[in-house]
């Protein structure tokens, strides 16, 4: 008999099923945002199986396979050899992987993504079970609601009187560095979450959410607050800000922004929700130095007295 627990992130209610002999203790990062209301009905219902082999559970060659690095993102056409659902199944498999070898374990869903089961195989379960979760949630939350105003990002936030300040920029930039620079430098600081927060947008106004999702950092806040701003950050041997124009705001915050890019209808979305976050916040260009002088320099300018 599996084990099932709800969790609620920006408002968004999913359930997860474990195989038998696991317990939350494999869903720790989600544990602040247990949901203890048994009524609310899940948007979201995944499972996990333990499997022998993965190799039957793929149908023809890989489509693409997306990152520069780990986890490696696979993507196969369903030949429909295998339905776990009493509904349509989605034309798509997917797969993760720590290498570029072979996916580590795939993904079935539904048509609209609502019901999914996970494959898991591997001489380690524990730390595969994990890694299969975290990255089907994200994608199945990404999924599910983005039609519903709502993104996944890709940046570190910082909290600070009342709001959230989310820093942007390519993997290496250092938005986890600039973070911990205001952390550090600035009093009265709090890191909301450093690698995947949500926006949603709630009465016409962007709310910032933490999620069980932050990277390398264990920050897992079930909190939100009003988007305070955002800022792209890139390198440089100096520190400027420079506040950004609605079409580089759009251009910063865009790329960011976990999206199924292939389905016209999820893309809209994406792109409808993007316009309506940076019209109700300012956005920010800081080309900047690792240094202290870096995070007063970006709070002087951003946040409004």
């Amino acid at each position: 008999m599996k084990n099932s627990f709800k969790y609620t992130v920006a408002g968004h209610t999913f359930c997860i099923s474990l195989p038998d002999g696991f317990g939350e203790e494999v869903l720790l990062p989600y544990a602040p945002f247990r949901e203890m209301d048994e009524d609310v009905d899940p948007i979201i219902d995944l499972r996990v199986e333990l499997v022998e082999s993965l190799r039957d559970k793929v149908d023809g060659e890989v489509q693409e396979m997306f990152n520069d690095e780990p986890p490696y993102f696979w993507l196969y056409r369903n030949g429909l050899s295998e339905n776990p659902f009493n509904m349509p199944c989605s034309q798509w498999i997917f797969g993760f992987s720590y290498s570029q070898h072979h996916p580590d374990c795939i993904l079935y869903t539904s048509e609209d993504y609502s019901q999914a089961v996970v494959y898991v195989a591997g001489r380690n379960p524990e730390k595969m079970v994990e890694f299969a979760l975290s990255n089907s949630m994200m994608l199945l939350y990404t999924f599910r609601t983005t039609p519903h105003e709502t993104l996944l990002v890709h940046a570190s936030v910082i909290a600070y009187e009342g709001k959230g300040y989310m820093f942007l920029g390519r993997s290496g930039t250092g938005k986890s560095t600039h973070s911990s620079l205001w952390l550090k430098h600035i009093e009265g600081t709090e890191l909301l979450n450093d690698d995947n927060p949500v926006i949603r947008i709630v009465d016409g106004k962007a709310v910032i959410f933490g999620s069980p999702w932050s990277g390398k950092t264990p920050c897992y806040k079930n909190l939100q607050m009003p988007l305070g701003g955002f800022v792209k950050l890139s390198q440089a041997p100096y520190n400027k800000i420079t506040r950004l124009s609605a079409i580089h705001a759009y251009a910063a915050l865009l790329p960011s922004c976990s999206c199924m890019r292939w389905e016209p209808a999820a893309t809209t979305a994406l792109h409808n929700t993007v316009e309506k976050v940076i019209s109700s916040v300012a956005a920010w260009g800081l080309e900047c130095l690792p240094d202290e002088d870096a995070a007063l320099t970006c709070h002087n300018a951003i946040v409004v007295k």
